[in-house]
């Protein structure tokens, strides 16, 4: 399961919930949890739009771990 799946299901929306609340287009959602995209290589402003939506941090919903221990040792926070 991808990690924007795995947020969005703990919060209880649906894709068209989180489209809705994000701002994101539905068809980014559902590609990203597809695989069909990755969201590792998304926009920030996307990124920061699907994190507010989900009330977590960016990294979060990043895939790559090298990417998400980058992200949280350049935020100063404990790997």
């Amino acid at each position: 399961m991808k990690k924007l799946q795995e947020c969005r299901l703990k919060k209880g929306y649906s894709q068209s919930t989180l489209a809705a609340v994000s701002g994101v287009p539905l068809y980014l959602v559902k590609n990203y949890e597809q695989g069909i995209r990755n969201i590792d290589g998304a926009k920030l402003d996307t990124l920061c739009s699907l994190a507010l939506a989900l009330s977590v941090p960016i990294f979060d919903i990043l895939e790559s771990p090298t990417l998400r221990a980058k992200m949280k040792a350049a935020l100063k926070i404990d790997v």
